[in-house]
């Protein structure tokens, strides 16, 4: 019955389109020069002295008191002046620093990501025949263009037409279920669970989504446009200084860096509970195939939110984050 609800299958063209833009509103304040004026008595206004004019008090001259006057009006339009240069000129802000392991993690990432799938490179054809090993155990793998690949939640006889922007991470991180949490990865694949859509989602591309929603939301892509060019000048001036990549600048990446730190894997494992989340959030809102964007930005906000709290380790993330939706926990190998 599941292989025949995976071969009904449309085709989404949408389905690897970005769920989330980032946007940084920068207020500006004007500042505008104060001016303190002390009132003085009558009695001791001198003819033509404005009301500007420093104030002299009545009797003797008090030398202190005239110093302190002097510096209380350069201090005042010295802020002044300071704060129109930084308005003009700001100061930038850079990020946390990263410790060497992080860096080094943090950087291992991006180059995962950034790696395109090639159907002609053999080590790419590899990976694709070990997955299919995985799922079809016993089953050799006679061809890279079959429509069994569609039992598996590909959208086509050829797999290679639908990583598009996830790359090669999309499929290790399939692999990665699979060999980790076999269990998991067969009852998620089967659609084993729950009373299911007539038009299922499929499971391999969603899996590629999952990839490309996570990366993006951790800031591991490269920038495009005016960031990628402000981003090469921070990369220049970070190997000038030796400080390595660039932190995160939103919230959840750099939540997410203690986790690195704490795992080399802590990118697969999010992963893993994220899909669980995905398919426990499928059932609760009773979606259907045009519906999986939907779900997919509901999952996002819940993994921001599970990493906002501030998890210490790999485990309690997966426990919040798998606590968001009932059922999300069930089956977790």
């Amino acid at each position: 019955m599941a292989s025949m609800r995976r071969r009904k299958q449309a085709k989404d063209e949408q389905l690897t389109a970005s769920l989330l833009d980032d946007y940084d509103a920068l207020e500006a304040e004007d500042v505008g020069p104060a001016v303190q004026q002390q009132q003085q008595p009558a009695r001791a206004k001198a003819p033509g002295l404005s009301s500007s004019a420093i104030i002299l008090h009545p009797g003797e001259f008090n030398l202190q008191a005239f110093v302190a006057s002097i510096l209380a009006w350069w201090q005042r339009m010295f802020g002044q002046i300071f704060s129109y240069a930084t308005h003009l000129w700001p100061v930038p802000q850079r990020g946390p620093e990263l410790s060497l392991l992080q860096a080094e993690r943090l950087q291992q990432l991006r180059d995962k990501v950034a790696e395109r799938f090639d159907i002609a490179s053999p080590s790419h054809q590899d990976s694709l025949r070990r997955l299919w090993n995985l799922a079809f155990s016993g089953e050799p793998c006679t061809a890279l263009k079959t429509p069994r690949w569609k039992d598996m939640g590909w959208q086509g006889e050829d797999p290679a037409t639908d990583f598009r922007g996830a790359g090669l991470y999309g499929l290790d991180n399939l692999i990665y279920l699979a060999e980790v949490h076999p269990d998991t990865f067969r009852r998620l694949m089967d659609k084993s669970e729950g009373t299911r859509a007539t038009w299922e989602y499929p499971f391999a591309v969603a899996g590629l989504n999952l990839t490309w929603a996570l990366s993006e939301l951790l800031e591991l892509h490269a920038p495009t446009g005016a960031a990628a060019a402000a981003a090469a000048a921070s990369s220049s001036s970070d190997s000038a200084s030796g400080q390595g990549p660039r932190p995160p600048r939103g919230a959840t990446g750099r939540a997410f860096l203690k986790l690195l730190a704490e795992s080399d894997v802590a990118f697969e494992e999010l992963y893993c509970a994220a899909y669980c989340l995905l398919d426990a959030t499928w059932l609760e809102m009773r979606a259907s195939y045009m519906e999986f964007n939907a779900v997919m930005k509901r999952v996002k906000g819940e993994v921001e939110r599970a990493l906002a709290s501030r998890p210490t380790d790999m485990a309690q993330l997966r426990q919040r984050l798998l606590a968001a939706v009932p059922g999300a926990a069930a089956g977790w190998d």
